[in-house]
């Protein structure tokens, strides 16, 4: 008896340890994290907006830090709602393109209605094809079992950038009147932010006006308002500070998307 008792609970131990490993191997947690970096990677390539939204959860809840390159702390939260909008920023602008790649899986764990997953992910980002932003994420997934499928039920992310070539200005002004101008601009350059000082005068030369810095020279009608460089219309404004604006614009096009005046 104790035999056939031993035997049997033998089996039934074989059996539970048989499937365990059955639906170790199917991986769901870490073949969605998968998933989504390839349908991410190919969106609007063959993966439609849909395709990417539909590995979340109705209830999906994320938070992202964000540390930049002169190591500042931005802190966002994300629900299905957000990752929708942020889709369509994504699809309808065709200047920007992304790249993500499993780097390795840090921690997994597989249970029958619930998986987690710990991954550093590299991401490159481009706008107009020049490096906007390269780093890396460490993402903390949270599956849940949905209706025969899996969803993304909760996503923490801490994303470092490592550098950037291209993205977010700012620019402080230094005024004495209307006709002279000292700027401070901070600009993404590869590992870190680059600074320049830069000293502009609103001047009159050959009965032009003219917005000169320390090697060009913006002509600025007096009529119409309208500023030019090199037979090129950059902007138009009968104000001098805006005028500036309008030529900082244009010198720094190649490093920023976009210049936060202060």
């Amino acid at each position: 008896m104790k035999k056939i008792t031993f035997i049997i609970s033998l089996i039934f131990l074989l059996n539970n340890v048989l499937q365990a490993k059955t639906f170790n191997e199917k991986d769901p947690v870490k073949r969605l994290l998968v998933d989504y970096i390839n349908k991410m990677n190919a969106l609007t390539q063959g993966t439609q907006k849909e395709d990417v939204l539909n590995l979340f959860d109705d209830k999906y809840s994320g938070n992202t830090v964000f540390v930049n390159l002169s190591g500042t702390l931005v802190r966002k939260n994300y629900s299905k709602k957000d990752i929708s909008s942020q889709l369509d920023d994504i699809i309808h602008d065709d200047n920007y393109k992304f790249r993500l790649t499993l780097d390795k899986v840090v921690f997994q764990s597989q249970k029958e209605r619930a998986g987690t997953i710990s991954a550093v992910i590299n991401f490159e980002s481009f706008i107009n094809k020049r490096l906007a932003e390269k780093g890396t994420m460490l993402m903390d997934m949270v599956v849940v079992r949905v209706n025969g499928g899996w969803k993304i039920v909760q996503n923490n992310m801490v994303r470092v950038s490592e550098a950037k070539d291209i993205g977010e200005c700012v620019c402080y002004f230094y005024e004495k009147g209307t006709t002279k101008f000292v700027t401070e601009v901070y600009f993404p350059s590869g590992l870190e932010y680059s600074q320049e000082l830069n000293a502009f005068h609103v001047i009159t030369k050959d009965k032009k006006r003219i917005v000169k810095s320390d090697k060009k020279e913006y002509y600025w009608n007096e009529d119409t308002g309208k500023l030019s460089y090199k037979g090129g219309l950059i902007g138009q404004t009968s104000d001098s500070r805006k005028a500036i604006e309008y030529v900082l614009k244009n010198m720094y096009k190649e490093s920023c998307v976009n210049i936060v005046f202060n």
